[in-house]
């Protein structure tokens, strides 16, 4: 192409990407396919035609031009950075690692793109990729707040939890108005049982964010507010349980001697027969879930968690697994003869809700197995504690029991983990339809 040609392509490109800011889309759609008649393996008018469909949330046309600049020799970078984006996007974090490889061996010192690649890491389970791609961050763009309160979480999960606080620290001070920073910090600040430094980043979160349900309630649960609300924030509880399904039951059963799912089993065992059908409700990883099999004519699995169901998965014992709300309608194929749930009505006060499912899902003559936390004052239903998990009294267990038609076959009240270094009792239920 000679000099005057050139100039006549890179003309056009400055009069369409000054129609595409200005929201003339049209022109500027009529202007990049007008270039790439002329050059059609220039890379950077590809990617602006993309970006230009993603302006109007037409992602189908965006992709195929990304995937073909992204192809090129050298490949376009922002075309990269968009198809990364959008496979994260997607929750397709495995494909979205080549692309950012790619994209880092042509600019090493990309700080964005090195956060981008740990968040891509993490959520695949690649936690010292993870660590190792947020320090480069840091490194290249340490004004970045955002790779700063990765690093923190990173560092928070492998229990760093001072180095994870100077890296919060390190984002607040960045970008005063961050709000993950501040709910990570008082959640480090709650489970030191500093209360104050806890409520002080809490009210600073519903300051920038007055809605922010996990505030309100992490709030709650240390009594910095006057009312209890009936269940954790199901965005909570996911988050939680997301964080620590690569090292949950090396830390549940190791750490904290949890040992639930082998009590409760123990109290149901004389009601199991063969050919049943089952529902773990909250399966997480599936711990426990081996006892059951002989038992299952079908063992269905649920949690909140997709990070933990991907784990359950790997036991190859659930015949099926899927992401559910216990809170959201219960839709399900079929009626269960058993529905046992360890250590997942803790994050619930009020029980109705949960034990009315569960009773309109059961077929008739079957059963519901669950644990709690004990509240030994047995003149309150539930009580929420600065762990942001509920114990409930005997007294209204047997009247959530007596309210659904629920007949009472078993309850045993022990330890069923610790927590800093106590143990923790529990009431472990076993009742009929």
């Amino acid at each position: 192409m000679d000099k005057e040609a050139r100039n006549d392509v890179e003309q056009i490109f400055q009069k369409s990407y000054i129609s595409h800011k200005a929201g003339r889309f049209a022109e500027a759609e009529k202007g990049y396919r007008q270039i790439l008649k002329i050059k059609p393996e220039w890379g950077q008018a590809m990617s602006a035609l993309g970006i230009l469909y993603l302006d109007q949330n037409r992602t189908d046309k965006a992709i195929p031009l990304f995937e073909r600049a992204a192809g090129l020799s050298p490949p376009d970078l922002s075309a990269c950075y968009q198809l990364g984006r959008l496979k994260q996007m997607e929750n397709d974090h495995q494909g979205a690692i080549p692309i950012y490889q790619l994209m880092l061996e042509q600019q090493p010192e990309a700080g964005l793109v090195w956060n981008n690649l740990g968040v891509a890491y993490r959520e695949t389970g690649q936690a010292d990729d993870a660590m190792e791609s947020f320090r480069a961050a840091i490194r290249f763009a340490a004004d970045m707040a955002e790779a700063w309160n990765n690093l923190g979480v990173a560092l928070d999960e492998q229990g760093q939890v001072e180095p994870a606080l100077n890296a919060y620290q390190k984002a607040i001070k960045i970008q005063p108005e961050y709000v993950s920073p501040h709910l990570n910090s008082g959640i480090i600040f709650q489970k030191r049982e500093q209360f104050e430094k806890a409520e002080s980043h809490y009210r600073k979160v519903l300051e920038i964010h007055p809605q922010n349900e996990i505030a309100q309630f992490m709030l709650q649960s240390i009594g910095g507010e006057a009312s209890t609300p009936d269940a954790a924030p199901v965005d909570h509880v996911r988050s939680i349980f997301d964080q620590c399904a690569e090292n949950f039951e090396d830390i549940l059963v190791g750490e904290l001697e949890y040992k639930t799912p082998e009590l409760l089993f123990q109290l149901l065992r004389p009601y199991l027969t063969k050919n049943m059908e089952i529902l773990d409700l909250g399966c997480g990883t599936g711990l426990g879930a081996v006892l059951y099999q002989p038992f299952a004519k079908r063992l269905t699995g649920v949690d909140v968690s997709e990070k933990m169901l991907e784990k359950a998965a790997e036991k190859k014992i659930y015949s099926s697994l899927k992401v559910f709300d216990i809170m959201q309608p219960w839709v399900f194929p079929v009626r269960f003869d058993l529905i046992y749930s360890s250590d997942v009505l803790v994050y619930f006060g009020r029980l109705d809700q949960v034990i009315k499912s569960a009773v309109a899902a059961l077929a008739p003559g079957g059963k519901i197995a669950f644990s709690v936390e004990k509240l030994k004052d047995n003149s309150k239903n539930y009580a929420l504690s600065p762990s942001g998990r509920y114990a409930h009294s005997q007294r209204y267990i047997q009247t959530c029991l007596n309210r659904y038609g629920l007949n009472l076959l078993a309850l045993d009240s022990t330890a069923i983990r610790k927590q800093s270094g106590d143990p923790v009792t529990g009431f472990l239920v076993v009742a009929e339809k």
